[in-house]
């Protein structure tokens, strides 16, 4: 009798937790959304963020509220959302920053400690120079850095940045020895166009309007395919060279959100990617809307991240 009863008993429970589980699933979102976003207000991955919020609110029933969580170089919004419920409520807007700031060690995981829904877009990070500068190609720039090693400085956001690390997997296909200035991000334009620097590796929106007025030239960029808005900039790739980096934008979320809500959610961001508030946005920021689903974007962050590490070892930043 008493092992009957613990049967029930046990039955019993299981129902309820059984019961809970598909309600907490079944139910969301139960309450607003937090959109996390790892860089400062103001900068192309805030009104990114803040557009595809509002954009895809309206597919999950809920408002999805954006908040900066800087530092680290992304560190710190990534282990914000590595530590948050895995209840779809606490969703971060990641980049290739969740690439770096794990491979150099600001944070004690790996690009792989989070659910990677689905890559929303990227945008380029071509190599700039001063419309006056002497090379109209890189392969002017390649020749004479080779005749004068060390004397190219080329600028990036920092030591271990996306912009930083784009340079140096570069120089080292072009077999060229050049300066890596960090600069941040807010100084590379400035710097180049005062002759601080020869050269900056930048986010495509960054020197696009400068490039637009003929104060600086791209010459090369390093996306798999032409950007759409300077089809006349070749890729690496296409010369020949074996680099293809992009700045990505994508929607992450910690392990352990059940599939039901991570579907939920990968479907309203994707159909929030197309929405014209957004598209807008995207148009001025240079950003490619280019989605990838979950599976295929899996395979495409694993990629990038082995480049990343490469790189990391190449800057001579990790072992």
């Amino acid at each position: 009798m008493k092992r009957k009863k613990l049967s029930i008993l046990v039955f019993m429970m299981l129902v309820i937790v059984l019961s809970f589980s598909f309600t907490w699933a079944g139910e969301y979102p139960s309450k607003p959304i937090t959109l996390l976003i790892p860089f400062g207000a103001g900068g192309s991955t805030d009104l990114l963020g803040r557009a595809l919020a509002n954009s895809t609110e309206k597919y999950l029933g809920q408002p999805i509220v954006p908040i900066n969580k800087t530092g680290a170089a992304g560190g710190i919004m990534y282990t914000t959302l590595k530590n948050s419920k895995p209840d779809g409520h606490t969703i971060g807007w990641s980049s290739l920053s969740v690439n770096t700031c794990t491979n150099i060690g600001n944070v004690p995981f790996k690009c792989d400690a989070f659910v990677h829904v689905a890559r929303i877009g990227y945008s380029g990070m071509p190599i700039a120079v001063r419309a006056d500068a002497p090379w109209k190609t890189v392969a002017e720039f390649t020749a004479y850095a080779k005749k004068n090693p060390g004397k190219i400085k080329i600028g990036n956001a920092g030591t271990g940045s996306g912009t930083h690390l784009t340079a140096v997997l570069a120089a080292k296909a072009l077999g060229v020895n050049v300066v890596h200035v960090p600069l941040g991000a807010k100084r590379r334009v400035p710097s180049l166009l005062g002759g601080e620097v020869q050269a900056i590796c930048t986010p495509l929106p960054e020197a696009a309007p400068q490039v637009k007025a003929g104060k600086a030239r791209f010459l090369i960029i390093t996306t798999a395919k032409r950007d759409p808005m300077f089809p006349n900039i070749p890729t690496l790739k296409e010369l020949g060279y074996d680099v293809d980096i992009e700045l990505f934008n994508s929607i992450s979320v910690p392990k352990g959100t059940p599939e039901s809500i991570i579907s939920k959610i990968e479907k309203a961001f994707i159909k929030g990617s197309k929405g014209p508030e957004f598209v807008k946005v995207a148009n001025q920021k240079g950003f490619i809307i280019s989605v990838l689903e979950r599976k295929e974007f899996g395979k495409y962050i694993a990629m990038q991240d082995a480049k990343i590490a490469k790189a990391m070892k190449v800057a001579g930043l990790v072992d």
